[in-house]
């Protein structure tokens, strides 16, 4: 009986528990296609960073690219990498792009030359 009452005791803060934790990060713009097969977006985890999900191996490499402010635009590679349930990649800025300074900066997702979906904005101040 005590086993008992001890595990729900334990179920029953549970949820308390769980509550407290923090909510996930939000992204600063992000995109999903209407199918939901292929989400991207831009975080700040500590930096800024470039983030793409899909439910299946679509594709084993994309690129994306960084029209700063000022100067060119530059495209970097990166795999995708099998998270069990999803597959998914992370660049981070500013290696690779470049820290043009304040401003806006437009980012886009390719694959094999092809934008996988709308440009996504962050601005740097």
């Amino acid at each position: 009986m005590r086993a008992l009452l001890a595990a729900a005791a334990v179920c029953l803060a549970l949820p308390a528990a769980t509550s407290a934790l923090p909510p996930p990060k939000r992204p600063i713009d992000s995109y999903c296609s209407p199918s939901g097969d292929v989400c991207y977006g831009i975080y700040n985890r500590g930096g800024i960073v470039f983030q793409i999900t899909t439910p299946a191996r679509y594709f084993l490499r994309y690129s994306v690219c960084v029209r700063p402010p000022r100067g060119a635009t530059r495209c970097r590679s990166a795999p995708m990498r099998d998270m069990g349930s999803t597959w998914s990649s992370s660049i981070r800025w500013p290696r690779g792009y470049g820290d043009h300074g304040a401003g806006v900066y437009r980012v886009t997702w390719k694959q094999r030359g092809r934008r996988l979906g709308p440009t996504l904005t962050f601005t740097r101040r």
